[in-house]
């Protein structure tokens, strides 16, 4: 892993040693100069761009993809979210070209009340609604109804793949997953 002071340090740096993946935080390369340069040329990698948090994420994106970017991710990201992109760009995983990943698991993650991310995270851990409803002190049909609201919300076909886009889009860290 290395870093670069400046565009042209990096550029240069790039040009020198084969580089496998170039991270840019957007608050260093606002006009995603260095996306470009790194993104294209002989020495091109791929390169991942860590977007300022803002009411213009997905215009962000959507530039930083037209300027070479093989991925974004908010620099708020959890780890475990940076992880699984930068996995994906360095094994050829196909990303999306668009902003519309992003805003739509910004969406989905902003729907979520508390109380369903709490149970969300119990269904993770596989507990049943009644043993859910017994931790919380709520009725079964109370979990049950959560569940289907986060189901819904998620856009899921069930419990197991409402936890796969909770872990994936990072509303659940699967860092914090406990072991039985």
């Amino acid at each position: 892993m290395s870093a670069a002071a400046s565009t042209a340090a990096a550029v240069r740096f790039a040009g020198r040693n084969p580089t496998g993946m170039a991270v840019v935080d957007q608050a260093a390369d606002p006009g995603f100069t260095l996306v470009r340069a790194l993104s294209s040329g002989y020495s091109a990698c791929p390169v991942v761009v860590l977007l300022t948090p803002s009411g213009h994420a997905d215009e962000d994106a959507r530039f930083a993809f037209g300027q070479g970017a093989r991925a974004v991710a908010l620099a708020t990201a959890s780890a475990s979210y940076l992880h699984q992109v930068l996995s994906g760009v360095y094994l050829g995983v196909p990303i999306q070209s668009n902003g519309e990943a992003s805003a739509v698991d910004q969406k989905r993650s902003h729907a979520l009340s508390q109380r369903e991310r709490e149970i969300l995270a119990l269904i993770a851990e596989g507990m049943s609604s009644r043993s859910i409803a017994e931790r919380l002190v709520v009725s079964v049909e109370t979990v049950r109804s959560h569940a289907k609201n986060i189901i819904r919300k998620l856009e899921a076909n069930g419990r197991a793949e409402a936890v796969s886009i909770a872990y994936r889009t990072g509303i659940l860290d699967s860092d914090a997953v406990p072991l039985a």
